[in-house]
């Protein structure tokens, strides 16, 4: 006699006939990966931070009012009324700048790796992309407690996009909704930031996961782009990998808690457009860009990231060499060593200056 099915199989069942949901998840977990294989699991560190910054996002939007009259104050009542409204925002702020330097650091490791080449140039592509989105939601982001910092860095972080040659100072004024930061610059930041972003980046993400998962990951201990002739040690990506990735964000996770208890995010005065505080910056991640244009003419030091950020985006189709090896590529590994030690030193510079 057939043992009685309980509710969820007699469920999973129907959605099974119907929808052959158990080949999408044989497919989805039975995979395997070279052991070779390094990731140091940035890329789904930074999917991690992406999903917390999504569900604390929600959260705090419950609360938020995006107008001038309402934005600090509602701030102010999420982090004292609000039962842990304090943690929700601090890891909310946490996880985005986590998410940004994880996100670079992945884009770096896929970088060394030379895990842009043939067959993932447009794995690269959309990862590049996604670092573009990463770093707006972190700017639109910044204005909405409405406070001096937030004020004052958004004016900052808007001029130097103003900066740009020919569609400068249309785009700032599309940034602004006008010439100044006024209530439609924070009611369209906010819209961009809840709405617009989420689905692009979420869009985005899905089709980067979905061509890792169709190509695999690059085995860096391979000679050349198409060197088949080294055997290839596997490793089950299910349960191996996703085991040590569940450790890896679960190690993050006490991180930002940790970071978020100690170093709570702060809130300064109300915005005072009238009132210019001393040194005023953008985020930290602009710190480099902002930096530069203190030291060369701001065409030049505007004109230069645009140029190098369509160079990243065109990076496999440029670079037609067929290693891989790190030690045989030698004008990629010197570029890359140039570029982030500019990049890290004039950060370092303009968060001492």
């Amino acid at each position: 006699m057939e043992a009685k099915k309980s509710s969820f199989n007699r469920m999973w069942d129907w959605v099974d006939t119907r929808y052959r949901a158990n080949e999408l998840i044989q497919a989805l977990l039975h995979v395997e990966i070279p052991r070779s294989a390094k990731t140091f699991y940035f890329g789904g560190i930074t999917l991690f931070f992406f999903i917390v910054q999504a569900a604390t996002g929600i959260l705090l939007s419950i609360y938020y009012q995006p107008s001038p009259d309402s934005a600090f104050n509602s701030i102010l009542f999420i982090m004292n009324n609000v039962r842990f409204g304090w943690l929700i925002r601090s890891i909310h702020a946490w996880s985005a700048n986590l998410m940004v330097l994880f996100c670079v650091l992945h884009l770096l490791r896929i970088f060394f790796q030379a895990a842009y080449k043939k067959p993932r140039e447009m794995t690269w592509v959309f990862g590049v992309v996604l670092l573009g989105v990463t770093l707006v939601f972190g700017f639109t982001g910044y204005l909405l407690p409405w406070d001096q910092r937030a004020y004052w860095a958004t004016v900052v972080g808007s001029e130097i996009a103003g900066a740009l040659p020919i569609v400068g100072g249309q785009l700032l004024t599309f940034l602004r909704g006008g010439a100044d930061i006024t209530a439609a610059t924070l009611t369209r930041f906010f819209g961009i930031h809840v709405l617009i972003l989420p689905v692009t980046l979420a869009l985005v993400l899905v089709i980067h996961i979905t061509m890792v998962h169709q190509q695999g990951l690059a085995d860096p201990k391979r000679e050349k782009v198409d060197d088949q002739s080294r055997k290839k040690r596997l490793l089950p990506f299910f349960p191996n990998y996703v085991l040590d990735e569940m450790i890896a964000w679960y190690l993050m996770l006490a991180g930002l808690i940790v970071l978020a208890s100690v170093f709570p995010g702060g809130l300064e005065e109300p915005a005072d457009p009238l009132r210019t505080p001393e040194h005023t910056k953008p985020e930290w991640y602009f710190l480099f860009l902002y930096q530069a244009l203190k030291v060369v003419p701001r065409i030049i030091g505007v004109t230069l990231p645009i140029i190098g950020g369509i160079l990243l985006l065109l990076l496999p189709f440029i670079d037609r060499s067929p290693y891989v090896e790190l030690r045989k590529r030698p004008v990629a590994l010197a570029v890359g060593v140039i570029c982030v030690a500019g990049i890290v030193g004039f950060t370092i510079w303009g968060w001492l200056s």
